[in-house]
């Protein structure tokens, strides 16, 4: 019989499938050549061809010798104030609002290496790319314009990647949007009712019933999502409670390196390098300390469809259990 589990955090809920599981390996996907060039002569994110791309902002290593590099993006979704001092305008066209487009896009390129994979748990360099990830959210929650800063990373095709070259971005917004207003919402709600952060909670009880669990160390712990929105749906939580992400100490960049390399890892090992999305979600920087919300870190694998139910009714049909995707992530399965 299908079951229908809700998620603490969000209250929304995702229906499993029973009748229509897949085994864990039936989701292994089946990938073409992959491209194995270490520099690519037309690719603008290559070293040696820095001049394609507008100046860095940022960068690990100097010169042609940067090991991590962090440009503007070329094609942005928004643009950044056009003088010091800017504040963003709010437009009212009868019924309709409209805002200034500022903000800010960002690119953080992974690697000089055209063929580099985060999945190759080169821990040292995935700690470096988490630096960058980490000062670019600070500096940029410097500037009043900027109410939310979300880093994401699109790999493969199914996962709306332009470029093939290993990069990340990042998006800062002049405003906060109503599916993370309403995160923030559930997780206050949670809070006022329990006195106690929802993800606390999910994360004390995945530690002690290890059922989705996927990899652990001294300050993070990785496990399946008890209401899965996909198969292989991950998350990342660090162990001590932290609202935004500008509270992550450089210390921790570390282990979240490990964790993070040994998760890719383990997903391009046992379903042969899948299309994917992750996400940085944090709370605004200027919530900062608050006691009810939790930074985190979501892998979604493209391995999946949505099709006309899940997107007129906003729910997710999932084919897998999560205790089957930890189980055969850990190799218990």
């Amino acid at each position: 019989m299908p079951v229908i589990r809700q998620d603490l955090s969000t209250r929304e809920w995702t229906i499993f499938s029973v009748e229509r599981a897949k085994r864990p390996k039936d989701f292994i996907q089946r990938q073409g050549q992959v491209n194995d060039v270490e520099y690519m002569p037309d690719c603008p994110f290559c070293r040696g061809n820095e001049h394609m791309t507008p100046a860095g902002t940022y960068s690990i290593g100097k010169g042609k010798k940067w090991e991590v590099r962090v440009i503007p993006n070329k094609f942005p979704a928004l643009i950044p104030s056009p003088s010091r001092g800017y504040k963003v305008n709010r437009h009212i066209d009868g019924p309709y609002l409209s805002i200034d487009g500022i903000g800010s896009h960002e690119v953080i390129i992974e690697s000089p290496r055209h063929n580099y994979n985060l999945a190759n748990r080169d821990y040292g360099h995935i700690e470096k790319v988490l630096h960058a990830y980490r000062q670019r959210f600070v500096e940029l929650s410097r500037n009043e314009n900027y109410q939310l800063i979300i880093i994401f990373k699109n790999h493969g095709p199914r996962a709306g990647t332009s470029l093939e070259h290993p990069h990340s971005q990042l998006i800062a917004t002049p405003f906060v949007p109503s599916y993370v207003r309403n995160k923030l919402y559930e997780a206050q709600r949670y809070f006022d009712d329990f006195g106690r952060c929802v993800y606390c909670n999910m994360l004390d009880h995945e530690s002690r019933a290890r059922d989705r669990v996927v990899a652990e160390n001294e300050e993070f712990i990785a496990f399946a999502p008890y209401a899965s929105m996909v198969p292989y749906h991950l998350i990342i939580l660090p162990k001590r409670h932290q609202s935004c992400f500008i509270q992550a100490e450089s210390s921790q960049m570390s282990l979240l390196a490990h964790i993070l390399g040994q998760v890719l890892g383990r997903l391009y090992d046992k379903l042969n390098n899948p299309d994917y999305n992750y996400v940085l979600d944090s709370s605004p920087a200027d919530k900062a300390g608050e006691k009810h919300y939790h930074w985190h870190l979501e892998i979604l694998p493209r391995l999946s469809t949505r099709a006309g139910f899940e997107i007129g009714s906003g729910m997710h049909i999932n084919s897998i259990l999560p205790e089957d995707c930890a189980k055969f992530l850990s190799g218990n399965g």
